[in-house]
């Protein structure tokens, strides 16, 4: 029988060659495992022998568990990556000493000291720490990880949390495991071999184009099982000119991976965006049934997230993708090989920087937009609805085009996006939560997206939610933006993750002081609330505003937890609106009873018998 320690040593020996390349910059045993395993967990961000450096200047006496430390902020949300890299086996508790860790360099009344270079990083990361982020905590050993702790076979983490950092910052936590068996069967690596293949497609599935400066190029529908094939050979080696690589886990592998799974999946060629390639030579050899495609110097610049969600379908072994084809244009350069090759650091950068589809986008061209948008701008206060992004800050980008929509004489439009619309309806007709923390869904699932926007609905039945967040956005901001629960402990929350449950509370108030199930108003009622709005709707905005924001800074304080996490629940809030209600049945039954039912009153403003 192998033992564990046989097995590290073995894998031990798969990686030795890297280890030599971090010996070679003067780093001792222990060392060289530490940087090349830092290099591994952050490879998609491309780092160089400097870079990995520079994460790793932490490391020594004082450094509190952190071995590395990388921070993203241009990951939406930032993504922050500590790591602990281990030469023994792995505990969990080592988790929570790297997470105390944190906490005590990153909270300023945290006890303990840490070493200068990791006060530094701690010190630029809490000037600048947004109010969420994603925290990702990996523990790296030179030893397999005993049973319990070895990481799945896809690398996913090993558990997560949510984690209050301070008053002001919520962590999206993850801890993961990477053992030596984990990194060397997952091993990340580019080699300067130049990637030689060939396809083998149908006769009238491809066609050559010759453009500029361009000796030749290549669009062929590719075999979706030959490209898995080439990518299982040589992995990140067929994206060594590609900005950066794949991610296996993200919604957009998932999402192409879905695609791949349909029962007709040969459409798949029709829904994926394709490849673009370069090689330094194309040969095209056509035979009786098939034509040969070979190409030298071959490189993925574009698409990779593809091919690798291709390959990890391919090795699930289901669904058959067999007849599944993949449109890749593939650009002859010569100098492919050449260390000034700008010509394929062009095609890799323009090809890598177009806009990405957001969810809404997907709904652009939906015929019931198309039609609220000219509703929109036939109101009599003209609203401008964009259904596609960018359209306001091209078409509409001077001050005439603009001028329909202009509020008064200031410099504010009366201008919604689909998106905002759509998450704005969402909470008024029940779902703040969501609302907030999964506007995709509204756009991705179409139960949803029915709901939200039914195409019965008019756009005033659409335009009184937004009205409603417009109001419930202005009174969190003026705020400033907290509420001050008790001022003896000093004890705040910040209230601009209210917006939504107040959207939520004012749909609820109006639907039970009408006696009715959730949902939108009928279009007269929607036309006369939305004409009335400056009497009815900043009363209730306000009491929802004050029971709601009471309610969150007890849950808080009571808890420990943050305000954003609590809002990401719906049922904290429920006694609050009902209170909120019932302030507002009382002034109504007030009016009634003073005889102030006039124009101006509550009373009035509403367009149904309150019961």
């Amino acid at each position: 029988m192998v033992s564990r320690s046989n097995r590290s040593e073995e894998y031990r020996q798969v990686i030795a060659p890297f280890l030599e390349e971090w010996a070679a910059h003067g780093y001792d045993q222990w060392q060289q495992f530490r940087n090349w395993s830092v290099s591994q967990v952050l490879w998609d961000y491309g780092l160089t022998v400097p870079d990995v450096e520079e994460a790793t200047n932490i490391d020594g006496p004082r450094d509190k568990g952190i071995d590395a430390w990388y921070y993203d902020e241009a990951d939406v949300p930032p993504r922050l990556i500590l790591i602990q890299a281990k030469d023994r086996q792995i505990e969990r508790a080592d988790f929570s000493k790297l997470k105390d860790g944190f906490l005590d360099v990153v909270l300023p009344d945290r006890p303990g000291r840490a070493n200068q270079s990791l006060r530094e990083k701690a010190a630029t990361f809490r000037d600048g720490m947004p109010p969420l982020f994603r925290l990702d905590v990996y523990l790296t050993s030179s030893v397999i990880a005993q049973q319990g702790l070895q990481p799945s076979a896809d690398g996913e983490p090993l558990y997560g949390e949510l984690l209050q950092v301070g008053e002001n910052a919520e962590a999206e936590a993850s801890y993961y495991v990477r053992d030596i068996k984990f990194l060397a069967d997952h091993l990340r690596v580019i080699h300067t071999d130049p990637i030689s293949c060939e396809f083998h497609v149908e006769r009238n599935s491809f066609f050559e184009f010759t453009v500029g400066r361009h000796t030749k190029t290549v669009c062929a529908a590719l075999k979706a099982t030959e490209l898995a094939r080439i990518f299982d050979r040589e992995r990140e080696n067929l994206f060594r000119k590609n900005p950066r690589y794949y991610l296996l886990g993200s919604a957009r592998s998932k999402e192409i991976k879905r695609t791949l799974t349909l029962p007709q999946n040969e459409d798949f060629f029709v829904y994926n965006n394709g490849l673009t390639c370069i090689a330094q030579s194309i040969r095209e050899t056509q035979h009786e049934q098939e034509c040969v495609i070979e190409v030298t110097n071959f490189q993925i610049v574009n698409g990779c997230q593809t091919v690798a969600s291709i390959w990890s379908t391919w090795t699930d072994g289901h669904p058959d993708i067999s007849g599944v084809r993949v449109l890749a244009k593939i650009v002859e350069n010569p100098r492919a090989d050449a260390v000034d090759d700008q010509v394929s650091k062009d095609i890799a950068l323009r090809s890598n920087t177009q806009n990405p589809i957001k969810a809404e986008d997907w709904k652009a061209n939906d015929d019931r937009q198309e039609r609220w948008k000219e509703g929109f701008h036939r109101l009599p206060e003209a609203w401008y609805y964009e259904v596609k992004r960018g359209v306001w800050a091209t078409e509409y980008k001077t001050v005439d085009a603009r001028s329909p929509y202009r509020i008064g004489q200031t410099a504010q439009y009366r201008k919604v996006s689909m998106k905002d619309l759509g998450q704005a309806c969402y909470a008024f007709i029940g779902h703040p939560a969501e609302a907030q923390d999964k506007a995709r869904d509204i756009f991705n699932d179409d139960r949803i997206y029915e709901k939200v926007f039914s195409p019965e609905l008019t756009p005033k039945q659409l335009l009184l939610p937004y009205l409603a967040w417009q109001e419930a956005d202005a009174k969190t901001k003026r705020r400033n933006p907290e509420y001050v629960l008790a001022e003896a402990d000093g004890f705040s929350v910040k209230t601009q993750h209210l917006r939504f449950p107040i959207v939520n509370a004012v749909g609820s108030m109006l639907s039970t002081l009408a006696g009715r199930p959730r949902g939108y108003f009928s279009a007269s009622e929607s036309d006369m609330l939305i004409q009335t709005k400056e009497v009815w709707l900043p009363t209730f905005v306000d009491t929802a505003f004050d029971r709601l924001a009471l309610k969150l800074a007890a849950e808080s304080r009571n808890s420990g937890i943050g305000p954003r996490s609590i809002v990401r629940n719906n049922p904290w809030m429920l006694d609050s609106i009902e209170m909120a209600t019932t302030l507002i049945h009382e002034r109504l039954r007030m009016e009634r009873e003073m005889g102030r039912t006039g124009e101006g009153s509550l009373t009035t403003a509403l367009p149904f018998e309150v019961r």
